[in-house]
């Protein structure tokens, strides 16, 4: 059996694509969860909702935009970490053993990212929120009603 982590993860892409579905997504997020309480580790969840400001002329549709900012996201984020959807309108991005600092860390490199791609010039705005465990949920429901007050 070849390097079985990027095995494993080449057969999770072909199953789901780059982005986990939102079942798959809390499950391992329960599980990262429980880990770090259990161990006392840091994980953090960076939130990215994409809003469409305007029609453009460029024929740009959300989707297309969805699409574009998974393959720029999924080149950015670590081995570790883990691309999935919590609603259609974005994305969300589980990074095990981030703290606070780490997590910071990770917006700015995505913001800058996000940067030379120019959404805003194609219509859309991304906004990149960030929730940390044990900080802002000791539970992985607490986590979720978070991230879903952030949305609103």
């Amino acid at each position: 059996m070849e390097n079985s982590k990027g095995e494993i993860r080449k057969g999770a892409e072909d199953v789901f694509g780059k982005v986990l579905n939102r079942d798959l997504f809390l499950f391992l997020l329960d599980l990262e969860v429980k880990r770090a309480r259990r161990y006392q580790n840091f994980l953090c969840l960076m939130l990215l909702k994409i809003k469409q400001r305007s029609k453009n002329e460029d024929g740009l549709d959300f989707h297309t935009c969805y699409e574009t900012l998974s393959d720029l996201l999924s080149v950015e984020i670590r081995e570790s970490d883990i691309l999935g959807s919590l609603d259609g309108n974005g994305l969300v991005i589980l990074l095990p053993y981030a703290d606070v600092k780490a997590g910071n860390h990770a917006k700015l490199r995505f913001e800058e990212t996000l940067k030379y791609y120019n959404f805003k010039s194609r219509g859309f705005d991304v906004m990149i929120d960030q929730i940390c465990f044990p900080i802002n949920g000791t539970s992985t429901i607490d986590l979720i009603r978070k991230a879903l007050e952030t949305e609103t």
